[in-house]
């Protein structure tokens, strides 16, 4: 089965599909991992209140706001 994803751009604010610990609040993209693959790529972000880094999958991000405004 093929998934066909959105690209997110940077700046975009999203937050983890069923979050685990430590993963919950909002979180902007910086910007995508270099060779994730094209299926579900990586995205390295930053979390809105603390700043701590991490990558997560397309898969596991949903959209909340747009780095050109839009509500997703």
């Amino acid at each position: 089965m093929r998934l066909r994803v959105r690209v997110l751009a940077a700046g975009s604010r999203v937050r983890v599909r069923r979050p685990g610990t430590g993963q919950r609040g909002t979180w902007r993209i910086v910007g995508r991992v270099v060779g994730s693959g094209l299926d579900d790529p990586a995205y390295d972000v930053r979390h809105e209140r603390t700043g701590r880094p991490r990558v997560f999958r397309r898969s596991h991000l949903r959209l909340v706001r747009s780095a050109t405004g839009e509500r997703g």
